[in-house]
């Protein structure tokens, strides 16, 4: 009875993908920790398994920790050279818009009350790739409309906030909730009986949090990207 090779041994403990082959992969001569060899090209490392592709086309996924310590080593460091390409459809995202705290006061002799709003979103990104997320990073831009704000007649363009917030580690199949900064929102609300001069009607003037320009970076990559309104993306730049 021959020695399993350990090709073979590959075999009965991998698990089959259908998956093309990532245009970075690389051939490797991968040794086991009992010495036996297999030259195989490796397409990705996920998790603490490493995939690799056989002669006949099929793609398994390994233990890494089965191999040789500097199999082990070498295989990181390729990883980290070359972080595999992140579909928009594996990281389907969830937001909602909040209002996180309101501040008051009175003014002009309590006939007008002032709230300042603090609105921002919540976000939910879940991690469907099937590899862990390092180095996960999202950059947004909060618009802010001003309600009738105008200079020489003309609508005033949305006040901006551009933030950033450090994601961290998105583990296989995780969720990762944040809540963006958030962006004050001014409410203007007259006492009973009172009217603007401006407008001779009385009803509360404020400002509206109206959308979000969001994108999410693995590392230095650009994985997604999301604009809520179309009028954010046909008048707005980054």
């Amino acid at each position: 009875m021959t020695t399993p090779t350990l090709l073979r041994l590959l075999l009965a403990l991998a698990s089959v993908f259908f998956a093309s082959v990532a245009s970075d992969a690389k051939t490797f001569n991968l040794t086991d920790k009992q010495g036996r060899s297999l030259t195989a090209e490796v397409l990705a490392l996920e998790g603490d398994k490493v995939k690799i592709k056989r002669d006949d086309g099929q793609v398994f996924s390994i233990p890494l920790d089965t191999l040789t310590d500097k199999d082990q080593r070498a295989l990181k460091a390729w990883a980290d050279a070359n972080p595999p390409a992140i579909d928009e459809s594996e990281l389907p995202i969830q937001f909602s818009r909040g209002k996180f705290d309101t501040q008051k006061e009175s003014q002009h002799g309590g006939a007008v009350t002032a709230y300042k709003d603090l609105w921002g979103y919540n976000i939910t990104l879940t991690n469907k790739s099937r590899q862990v997320l390092t180095d996960v990073r999202a950059e947004y831009i909060l618009f802010v409309k001003q309600d009738g704000a105008t200079a020489g007649g003309k609508t005033l363009p949305l006040r901006r906030v551009k933030k950033t917030t450090n994601i961290g580690t998105v583990d296989v199949y995780a969720n990762a909730t944040f809540r963006t900064e958030s962006v004050p929102s001014f409410r203007y609300v007259l006492k009973p009986g009172w009217y603007w001069s401006e407008t001779g009607n009385s009803k509360p003037i404020k400002d509206t949090l109206h959308g979000m320009w969001l994108r999410i970076y693995v590392g230095k990559q650009l994985v997604l990207e999301k604009i809520t309104s179309e009028d954010i993306a046909k008048n707005e730049k980054w």
